[in-house]
């Protein structure tokens, strides 16, 4: 069983973007982990667990983050370049890597271990749902690779307290746009307590402004064409160096055409070049706001707000009035307010 993993994996590394080699791996690593881990991708919201900091996934909906092909993919590229650099630099010395936010699975570090050793590698686990955690133990022990992990923590990762020298840290706890999970919040409480050559994965989180006009519909091909973009720059960014999300204000254009539309996409870059794009999972979809023709000229302050749900705030500022769209708040509808 595990070569099978270590062939899947194998495969998933290096098909680059051969989709049909990369969805059948993915599936197949699914297959095998749902029936290892008892647990599948059928009952999304049966465990959520709500925090101070943000929702943690259900056992199943964190599952079905596997069966997110791209995703899974570039995220193993990106973590085993950085554990690979991490080897290189101890210079045959262990390395130890903590991972916050396991899911059931485990996914972005056991395909990984067998091409390690146990001797150079040591993994920490976090996980603050105890079904997800039993769930990666299942895993871990299934394949023989329990002489990695060295412990499971069953705690909040924006609260714990770090007592290693971790030389990578993995936590991929985001939705679009950073809505409602503590990616953030997580990513501040852990940078803070490590060490200066530590690696924190993903390596930079964007999310970039643009205007999208509406085009004109093709009723042959069922495509807008002539659809127009206009990118008024990030704003928002989450990194190491920087992960505090400050505000941030962009002016729209003098004019504008009716239903060009205010969007934001996220860009995840997880590390040293594997990057996920518009298109590429559901972390990189855009999240469409408000026409924005009516305010042309106006400045936009972007913002965010962490707490129980976190979410990023537009408010147009205008003469005499703050109009506000909310992102997030576990509504997919969003609002336009006049404040």
């Amino acid at each position: 069983m595990i070569s099978s993993l270590s062939n899947l994996t194998h495969k998933i590394l290096n098909c680059d973007n051969d989709f049909l080699v990369m969805r059948d791996s993915v599936q197949q690593l699914y297959n095998m982990f749902k029936e290892i881990a008892q647990v599948d991708i059928e009952n999304y919201n049966s465990n959520d667990i709500f925090l101070p900091s943000g929702k943690a996934l259900s056992s199943s909906y964190a599952a079905h983050c596997l069966l997110e092909m791209k995703r899974t993919a570039v995220f193993l590229r990106g973590i085993k370049k950085a554990i690979d650099l991490k080897l290189v630099e101890k210079n045959g010395k262990p390395i130890r890597i903590l991972y916050a936010g396991t899911g059931p699975y485990a996914t972005l570090i056991t395909p990984l271990l067998p091409f390690y050793s146990s001797e150079l590698v040591k993994v920490d686990f976090i996980e603050i749902n105890p079904i997800s955690m039993l769930a990666a133990k299942r895993v871990v022990e299934h394949f023989g690779l329990t002489t990695f992990v060295e412990h499971y923590f069953v705690c909040d990762a924006a609260t714990f307290t770090v007592a290693k020298p971790y030389d990578v840290v993995i936590s991929e706890t985001m939705q679009r746009c950073l809505q409602y999970e503590p990616q953030v919040a997580i990513m501040q409480n852990l940078v803070a307590q490590l060490p200066p050559y530590a690696i924190f994965i993903p390596e930079n989180i964007t999310i970039n402004a643009v205007l999208t006009s509406r085009g004109k519909w093709n009723p042959e091909t069922c495509i807008s064409e002539g659809v127009e973009r206009i990118s008024l720059g990030c704003i928002m960014e989450a990194n190491p160096k920087n992960p505090h999300c400050s505000s941030r204000i962009v002016e729209l254009p003098s004019r504008l055409e009716e239903g060009t539309r205010l969007g934001l996409y996220t860009k995840v870059l997880v590390f040293d070049g594997d990057i996920l794009e518009e298109g590429d999972c559901s972390l990189t979809l855009p999240v469409m706001l408000f026409d924005s023709a009516p305010f042309a000229g106006h400045k936009l302050k972007f913002s965010y707000t962490q707490g129980e749900a976190p979410h990023v705030s537009c408010k147009i500022l205008s003469t005499g009035k703050v109009i506000s769209a909310t992102i997030g708040k576990e509504s997919n509808v969003q609002k336009v307010m006049i404040e």
